[in-house]
């Protein structure tokens, strides 16, 4: 018996539709393939440039962290005006290298020159000649000079003070003396007037004119 041509292409009840170029389980010809998960190796590759990166962040700030412990002072190269300090300036005793103690509370009715340096700090070793110059022209004068050795060796800060001839008194700085002056980096000196209090902070090294005027300020006299 004849069988009507368009019922005879109709699928069966209950057959699988069959698409025209679809295969189970694959994706369609002629369309893009479905977006796969990040694969596991995708993974481990992000999480070990993570860890890189901790790792570096680490390493850098342990590095900031000892620089500071061991070095962290700054170094002044160019001169400028410093803060002073309200009051008395804060009094200080330090063991002088080869010598007695320097106390500046015994120091009243002077003026004092007080210098933070260092033998690693190579403005120290350009203004150490000035210092020695002014100590020697100011000695017999009423003012006295005490050098404050921050942050060095003692062989280190004695062959500084050989090389310069360096004559006037100086000890190492190991009660915080820098601190309690408000010290930024060195050098940096501080001028102390007979009665005690500081006239002049000058952060940087020091010319012999800056010297003998910061003096003469301290004594009372015009600059």
């Amino acid at each position: 018996m004849a069988v009507d041509g368009d019922r005879a292409q109709q699928p069966a009840p209950g057959a699988a539709h069959i698409v025209a170029g679809y295969s189970p389980g694959g994706a369609a010809e002629g369309t893009a393939p479905a977006l796969r998960r990040p694969g596991r190796w995708r993974w481990l590759l992000i999480g070990g440039v993570t860890a890189a990166l901790l790792a570096l962040l680490g390493l850098l700030g342990y590095g900031l962290l000892h620089r500071q412990a061991v070095g962290g002072i700054a170094v002044n190269t160019t001169g400028q005006l410093g803060r002073v300090l309200p009051g008395p300036a804060p009094d200080f005793q330090i063991q002088l290298y080869g010598g007695p103690a320097f106390r500046l509370a015994e120091q009243r009715g002077q003026v004092v020159v007080v210098n933070f340096w260092a033998s690693w700090c190579p403005p120290c070793r350009e203004e150490a000649p000035v210092l020695e110059r002014g100590w020697r022209a100011n000695r017999d004068r009423g003012v006295v000079f005490s050098g404050a050795d921050v942050w060095d060796t003692e062989p280190d800060a004695s062959a500084f003070l050989r090389q310069f001839g360096v004559t006037y008194p100086n000890g190492p700085d190991p009660q915080g003396t820098a601190i309690d002056y408000g010290v930024t980096g060195i050098p940096e000196t501080f001028f102390v007037r007979p009665d005690g209090t500081i006239a002049r902070h000058w952060i940087g090294p020091l010319t012999d004119a800056q010297l003998a005027a910061f003096v003469a300020e301290a004594r009372g006299a015009a600059r």
